[in-house]
């Protein structure tokens, strides 16, 4: 067939379907065809929990060293870290065609903690996601100038941004240098109240043997170590995955139970919507501003956002949703502590023109999930409506609601 054939074929075959789209003759086979969600995503934001880290204290009975320091990543974090950036490329790169494959500043925005395991966390997050070779190239330059930090490695480092811990209301709203006095009266309360007393002296033994034997909070009272559990069970499995050993007293089912409590305890520092409000209502803000500003095709808009922040902050961000019990249930409660490395996907979907919505889900390690918000009727959540319920969580003044 020769090209001029060819050319009046394609001709006769795009008459045909605009006919077919005007007139909705065979309409379904036309307008019914499937969108995928690399035609409809417009924008995504990840919160991310820091990957694996040294414990923040070195436990007196504990038979552990880390040469890095406390609160930093270990080689197990770095690996973990990267892995997820590349999981990102494969996913927002290679997929999806969302992002470009190198680093382009109107497309990517990182924001940390100012902690180092956060910002640890975002850069290695960075390099994964544009890896060696994909930064600019000198030479189109100038020809004798090889590419940083070696011919045929390019590398175009990423802005991380950061605040001071005291202004941080985005990632780090709970930290004692962020001072919200009403967040800190109220998880300071804790260890007074009854909740905390029964659930202590039904577990009395083993938060006394989880004490002694790490030899951290010897002597408290069970509802203190039960308020302090997280910092133990924090250098026990720091040690386990890292090939340390633990304290012989404490079995593996013990060790799961002391767990457990760690999440117990998390869990109820971070509980209900009052909590939220102050704890996860400076990342919705952002969130939804940022969003609004994409469905208006605002060019400051940013394509993908990710935030590297603790385990408190994704507790926050699910106390201002209510969806404390949506991930999964524990032993003790409904609702658990992420894991390092996981996180939060929220993305903003045009099914149809004009038409917006939010899908969000939850990854742990390659594994994924969809969170229903609620107030939304299911996994896809008009804008407008999530929008909504965001901002009954933001305060006006967050200040001002700190001082209660």
């Amino acid at each position: 067939m020769n090209i001029v054939k060819k050319q009046e074929m394609r001709k006769a075959a795009t008459v045909a379907l605009i006919v077919l789209g005007i007139c909705g003759a065979a309409g379904p086979a036309w307008s019914g065809t499937q969108k995928t969600d690399a035609d409809t995503l417009r924008a995504a934001t990840l919160l991310f929990r820091h990957s694996i880290v040294s414990p923040k204290y070195i436990a007196p009975k504990a038979k552990a060293e880390w040469p890095m320091g406390l609160r930093q990543l270990t080689a197990l974090g770095i690996i973990e870290m990267y892995q997820t950036g590349q999981a990102l490329r494969r996913k927002y790169v290679d997929e999806l065609g969302f992002i470009s494959g190198s680093y382009m500043p109107r497309e990517i925005y990182v924001r940390a903690s100012n902690t180092d395991r956060s910002l640890q966390s975002a850069q290695l997050l960075m390099l994964g996601l544009f890896p060696l070779g994909t930064g600019p190239d000198p030479a189109v330059y100038d020809t004798s100038l090889e590419a940083a930090p070696a011919p045929g490695q390019a590398f175009n480092p990423v802005p991380v941004h950061s605040v001071a811990l005291e202004n941080d209301r985005v990632l780090r709203p709970y930290t004692g240098k962020a001072n919200c006095k009403k967040y800190k009266k109220f998880v300071k309360s804790l260890p007074k109240t009854e909740l905390y007393r029964k659930q202590g002296r039904k577990y009395k033994d083993l938060l006394n043997l989880a004490s002694s034997a790490t030899g951290m909070y010897e002597g408290e009272k069970a509802s203190k170590i039960l308020y302090s559990i997280n910092e133990i069970y924090e250098v026990l499995s720091a040690s386990v995955q890292h090939n340390f050993p633990i304290p012989p007293e404490i079995s593996d089912q013990q060790l799961q139970m002391i767990k457990a409590l760690s999440d117990w305890n998390y869990h109820n520092q971070f509980l209900g919507k009052d909590v939220g409000k102050l704890m996860g209502g400076g990342f919705l803000a952002e969130l939804t501003a940022n969003f609004t500003a994409e469905t208006k095709e605002d060019p400051r808009a940013r394509k993908f956002s990710l935030y590297a922040g603790h385990q408190r902050t994704v507790l926050g961000v699910e106390a201002a949703l209510g969806i404390e019990t949506a991930r999964t249930k524990g032993p003790l409660f409904s609702g658990r502590v992420p894991p390092p490395a996981t996180y939060y996907l929220f993305e903003l979907h045009e099914p149809t023109k004009g038409s917006f919505e939010v899908r969000l889900k939850f990854n742990s390690h390659g594994e994924e999930q969809t969170i229903s918000v609620p107030g939304c009727g299911g996994p896809a959540c008009a804008f407008e409506t999530f929008a909504k319920l965001a901002a009954e969580m933001v305060p006006s003044d967050w200040r001002a609601a700190c001082k209660g």
